[in-house]
Order: structure tokens, then C-alpha cells, then sequence
């Protein structure tokens, strides 16, 4: 789908308009942060829980507090940068990331990591944005390989994150992957602001949703306190289901919200597009299945010694290294996913990803211990990955046009990372289950369990996307002329007997 032309042309006329390289390196090293930001702390988590003496469950907000705030940025921001310019957004972006890491850094204590990591969730608005700016200045018929490349930039920074984490905390301490994440965000923050071209948006008059970016955290991070919780309270608690009926209320409150107010944080009449609707579900289901709930479990398989029978015995190094090759292995098909998108289009590339990720599972499962087959399956993962991050902008530009890019990234990366949040807490509590309170490992029968929950999901995820159409009908968002004209008539009275 073309791009309107005024926006383009206007932005050309700006001054020269940098290369393809260019502009989807800098996209690419501006998604590494936030990617990296969040894959940093898997290999982490297990020193954490050493240094700190807590529970899998209270360590798990580590991630969990990025994913959160993470979620009402990434909408928030592809909003803002559709209004007010992507370029200006994602700068601010990506420097209000950098001082969360300082908070990190500088914190000492469980607390102040979490408190850091939830301003460096900010950076949740990366990936939105930066597909705004690819289909923005890019040539359409590069525009599949491009958004294809940047999507799947997340396994560059697993990769990354995995072997810096790693090689941090043997020779170092946790504390270096903050202060490597602050300098990385301060260097893609000023690559932005050089090499990208400046905005030309034309002024617009509409408020942004505060109340609707207020509620939907405060509903996510209700329920997924509750479920976090659950493991020491029981479900049968006042904590929990007090918890969880906050959240579910205030999520009904959120909606009710977005429906009617003029400029909303998510258009949810979006949903009532087919296409949109299947590939959000698809998304959430594989964020709380494989996308979400993979790396933990994994890193146990890596680091555990080979005595409980399911460990491989990895370092930390080590296990940063085997996870940063795989990724790599990964990305190294995204431009291919990008042209097969562009040529049979992002249906059948997401659905292969998804199939990919899916089957790792079963493999793992039925060889535990086996180093060959566990690299054979993570390498397949990798590339599942690959496939599916570079998949689903695609399939979101089939069916929004460019001036909603962001936007509807935005609110896609929403969705995977309440998905992720959502894996992230159930995955704490199965293996909190598993854990022994002395030694704080976990049982085979927990980390069993966390795989064959992640099948599930997988395994719904791909039902999902094989309901997506070839040629999917476009979302036209409602003008401003249809929402009063849709608010001026009346109300159809009920009809009753004998009218």
C-alpha cells in the first residue's frame, strides 16, 4: 500500500533523503536498545536471585516492570509520533531510557533495579516508531525487506544481550549491563537525531488519550500482580482474586473509555477489522507461548549442572555466547523473510515462524540433556523468531495506512508485551512451584512445565494466524465527518408487541 503523497514528498523536499542502509541501520541500532533492554535480564535473573536471596516470583518484576510500562508506551508513543513526528518522539524516547538504566546502575538495591527498569520502559515505543519511519522514507518496494530486518533486530540484541549479561556477571557484576544499556541508548539517541530526516507533520489539534494510557497499566498490572502472587496466596486468596478483580474492572472501565473519548490511546474499532483482529490475537497467544515465555526455562536448561538431570552445565559466558550464536543464526534470515513477505506475502512467512517456534518445544522436551539436539532446536528457534517479528509489521502495513503505522504497531507491541508480561508471571509461578527453598533450583517437573504450557500457546498461535486471509481487506479508520455524524443519530428504539 503507497504511502499518501503529501507526507513523502514533503519530506524529501526537505533535503536529500539518506540511503536504505542508512536509514534501516539507525532504526535497526535505535530497536536494538529496547530489545536489548529486555533480553539483558534473562541470563541475569539467576544471579539476582543469588545476590538478593528472593524467590523466582519477586526477581521476575525485573522483567516484569519493563513489560508493563513498556506495553502503555509503545502505544502512547506511536501515537505521539503520529501526531507530533516520529523522529522528535523517538529521540526523547530513547534518552528517558538511558536514565532508567542509570537509575539501575546507581540503585544497589531490588528495588531500584525495578524502579529503573520500569522507566527504561519507555523504549517500548522503538518499535512502532520505527516502522512509522521506515515506511516513511523508504521505497515501497523496499519497504517488506526493510521493516522485515528491523523487526527481527530483537534477535541481534538477545544476542547481544545474552553474551554482555553473561560475560558481565562472570568477570564483572550485573552492574556493567546498565551502564552499557545507558551508553547504547545515548548513541542510537543522537544517531536519530543525525542521520534520520526531520519531521514534516502538519499540526493537529487532537489531545491525547492521559486518562486511557493511565488505566490500561494500572488494569495490566493488577492482574498480573495477582498471578505473581498466587504462588505464595493460593488462588483462593483475597489477594488474589481482589487483585485480579481490580485489574478486570479497571480494564472494562479502559474500554468503555477508548470507545468514546474523541482521541483515543487505542482505537479499538481497529478489532473490528479482520485482519487486525487475527493478527493481534496471533500475537498475544505466541507472546505468552514461545515469543514470551521461552528464555527462562531455557537459560535453567543452559545453567543447570548436568547432575539434575535436565542441565547442561553452562557459565554464564557461555550460555551468553550459545544463546548470541543461535540469534544471530536467526536474523540472518530476515531479509530473506522480508523478500518471501514481499513476494507471497507476510500470511505465509508469519505462519512458518510460528510453526517453527512451536515444534522446538516438543524437541527440547523429548531430549533433555542432549547438547546437540537442544542447539539443533534453539537454532530453529532463532530463525522461528526471525521469521515472525519480520512477519507481523508486514502484515500490519497490508492493512493500515501509512499515517496510522505507528499507531497500530504501537498498539501491536502493546499486546506482545502483555504477553509477555502475562508469560512472564505465569512462567515465575510454575517454577516457583518447582523451587527448593534451600538451594533455589528448580525440579525437572517445573521446568517440564513451563515447556509444555508454551506449547499450548504455540500451538493455538498458529491455529490463529492460519484463519488470516491471502488478500486481507484494508482498515479505513473513521474521519472526523463519519464519528459525528455516527454520534448524531439517534438511538433505534426497542420494538415491542403489537407496534
Amino acid at each position: 500500500m503507497s504511502a499518501p503523497a503529501g507526507r513523502k514528498a514533503s519530506t524529501m523536499g526537505a533535503r536529500k533523503r539518506p540511503g536504505f542502509g542508512v536509514i534501516v541501520s539507525v532504526l535497526i541500532l535505535a530497536e536494538i536498545v529496547s530489545a536489548f533492554e529486555l533480553s539483558m535480564m534473562y541470563v541475569t535473573l539467576p544471579t539476582l536471585i543469588k545476590d538478593f536471596q528472593v524467590d523466582a516470583n519477586t526477581v521476575a518484576w525485573v522483567v516484569t516492570a519493563y513489560l508493563l510500562v513498556s506495553a502503555s508506551a509503545g502505544v502512547m508513543g506511536g501515537r505521539f509520533g503520529d501526531m507530533y513526528g516520529r523522529r522528535k518522539v523517538m529521540v526523547v524516547v530513547l534518552v528517558i531510557a538511558g536514565l532508567g538504566s542509570l537509575v539501575s546502575l546507581l540503585g544497589g538495591t531490588l528495588g531500584m533495579i525495578i524502579l529503573g527498569r520500569a522507566i527504561q520502559g519507555v523504549a517500548g515505543a522503538v518499535m512502532g516508531l520505527a516502522f512509522g519511519l521506515a515506511r516513511e522514507h523508504l521505497d515501497e518496494e523496499r519497504v517488506p525487506v526493510g521493516v522485515s530486518m528491523i523487526g527481527a533486530s530483537a534477535l541481534i540484541a538477545g544476542a547481544g544481550g545474552a553474551f554482555i549479561a553473561g560475560f558481565m556477571i562472570d568477570v564483572y557484576s550485573w552492574h556493567g549491563i546498565f551502564a552499557f544499556a545507558a551508553v547504547l541508548a545515548g548513541l542510537a539517541a543522537l544517531a536519530v537525531f543525525f542521520f534520520i530526516p526531520r519531521d514534516n507533520v502538519t499540526a493537529t489539534n487532537e489531545k491525547p488519550d492521559y486518562l486511557g494510557s493511565l488505566l490500561l497499566p494500572i488494569a495490566v498490572s493488577a492482574i498480573l500482580l495477582g498471578l505473581s502472587r498466587s504462588s505464595k496466596v493460593g488462588f483462593d486468596s483475597i489477594q488474589f482474586i481482589g487483585l485480579m478483580g481490580i485489574g478486570v474492572l479497571v480494564a472494562l472501565v479502559w474500554v468503555w473509555w477508548e470507545l468514546r473519548v474523541e482521541s483515543p490511546i487505542v482505537n479499538l474499532r481497529m478489532f473490528k477489522n479482520r485482519q487486525i483482529a487475527l493478527v493481534m490475537t496471533a500475537t498475544i497467544l505466541a507472546a505468552v507461548g514461545p515469543i514470551g515465555g521461552m528464555a527462562v526455562p531455557s537459560q535453567m536448561v543452559l545453567q543447570y549442572p548436568a547432575s539434575v538431570g535436565f542441565g547442561l552445565g553452562f557459565t554464564a559466558t557461555a550460555a551468553g555466547i550459545f544463546s548470541c550464536v543461535t540469534a544471530l543464526l536467526g536474523y540472518f534470515f530476515a531479509p530473506l523473510g522480508g523478500r518471501l513477505a514481499h513476494r507471497y506475502g507476510a500470511r505465509s512467512v508469519f505462519i512458518a515462524g510460528l510453526v517453527l517456534m512451536t515444534l522446538v518445544i516438543p524437541i527440547i522436551l523429548l531430549t533433555f540433556g542432549n547438547v546437540v539436539m537442544f542447539v539443533i532446536a534453539m537454532s530453529l528457534n532463532g530463525i522461528g523468531i526471525s521469521l515472525t517479528y519480520g512477519a507481523l509489521p508486514n502484515l500490519l502495513i497490508e492493512a493500515v495506512p501509512e499515517s496510522h503505522t505507528s499507531e497500530t504497531a504501537g498498539t501491536n507491541t502493546m499486546v506482545r508485551n502483555v504477553g509477555q508480561s502475562t508469560a512472564t508471571a505465569i512462567g515465575a509461578y510454575i517454577l516457583a512451584s518447582h523451587q527448593d527453598p534451600a538451594t533455589t533450583m528448580v525440579a525437572q517437573s517445573g521446568v517440564t512445565s513451563a515447556f509444555v504450557f508454551l506449547l499450548v500457546f504455540g500451538v493455538l498461535s498458529v491455529v490463529v494466524a492460519l484463519m488470516l486471509k491471502r488478500n486481507p481487506v484494508p482498515w479505513v479508520p473513521e474521519t472526523v465527518e463519519e464519528r459525528d455524524a455516527r454520534r448524531a443519530r439517534p438511538a433505534k428504539l426497542p420494538v415491542t408487541v403489537g407496534d
